[in-house]
């Protein structure tokens, strides 16, 4: 894989305002996108999450679609949990979204706390971003705030940050991160709980909380190579915000071990119930209906067969439909 040898002008070029609705320049971002992409993924050997893998790395789409509402205005990189993590949670956060609110924004950033590098026409973006939507990040965030001790150790991490990071809602007020005090984060945290304001704009603004660097495209272009040591030491330094955000099972300020095991205990038991019809499709049994009597958490299911009492597993059932 080539070095990174750094960003040109005719990168940020590629999402001026007057390209963002164009697929005429679908293969000018591409170019832009992969760059982005083999630099991120040079990066991500030092990005762990909370569990110790490795953060994932995503992009966002160069052309014009439904999802960033057909205008491409930055090309992102995030770095977010792994596919199996997040899918682990996704079952229980899209519980309170609406079908409509998903097909609107179907990305996968939009329910996790992520780390991200975003290319905008004049600048370069390093950044921590937490959605809204995020809930389970979300309330883990919240409910350790409310602990004093925690609260502080929070904007202890921020205080650390290196100059020219700041708090703040996306699009809103933000404060320097490095001077950051108790009312200022308190503020930011009680705008980002704040509903989002209804104005009568064609997309809806989106209110992440973030913790953001941004350089501006002269520098970034004058830095060359180099700028990848930069962009290395500023992932870094947002990374123990990360970790002190995201919950994990030992990171778990919101009892989510327990809906887990719950979720778990669900899908092992195929949505059976007790007295439901089923067909045996595996083992010695197959092909035989029977009466479900009980079923554990473990999917583990009692079965009438005729007058026959027998242990299946709920895999080994189909329910039978009238």
């Amino acid at each position: 894989m080539a070095a990174f040898a750094g960003l040109t002008d005719g990168d940020f070029d590629a999402y001026a305002a007057s390209k963002w609705r164009s697929n005429v320049y679908n293969r000018e971002r591409l170019e832009v996108k992969q760059k982005l992409l083999a630099l991120a993924r040079a990066l991500s050997t030092r990005l762990g999450a909370p569990d110790g893998s490795l953060l994932a790395i995503e992009a966002s789409v160069e052309h014009p679609a439904l999802w960033n509402h057909k205008q491409v205005e930055a090309q992102h990189v995030y770095f977010s949990r792994n596919e199996e993590a997040r899918r682990e949670l996704d079952r229980i956060i899209e519980r309170g979204q609406s079908l409509a609110s998903r097909l609107e924004d179907p990305s996968p950033q939009r329910n996790h706390l992520f780390l991200a590098l975003s290319l905008h026409v004049d600048r370069l973006e390093t950044a921590l971003r937490l959605h809204p939507d995020a809930q389970v990040d979300r309330r883990n965030l919240e409910r350790k705030c409310e602990d004093h001790f925690e609260r502080e150790k929070l904007r202890h991490l921020l205080g650390q940050l290196p100059a020219g990071f700041t708090v703040g809602v996306q699009g809103g007020e933000h404060d320097p991160a490095d001077t950051l005090d108790a009312d200022q984060l308190q503020g930011a945290l009680a705008r980002f709980r704040q509903p989002a304001p209804t104005l009568a704009l064609p997309v809806a603004p989106v209110r992440f909380l973030e913790v953001v660097q941004a350089t501006t495209r002269a520098e970034a272009v004058a830095a060359g190579e180099s700028l990848e040591a930069r962009l290395a030491a500023a992932l870094d330094a947002l990374l123990p915000i990360f970790r002190f955000i995201a919950w994990s099972r030992d990171n778990d300020y919101v009892s989510m071990r327990e809906e887990l095991q719950k979720e778990k205990a669900v899908k092992r038991q195929r949505g059976l119930a007790r007295l439901d019809e089923v067909r045996v499709v595996r083992g010695m049994f197959a092909g035989k209906t029977g009466v479900v009597q009980e079923i554990d958490a473990r999917g583990a299911v009692r079965l009438l067969v005729g007058s026959l009492s027998v242990k299946v597993d709920a895999a080994d059932l189909d329910a039978v439909k009238r």
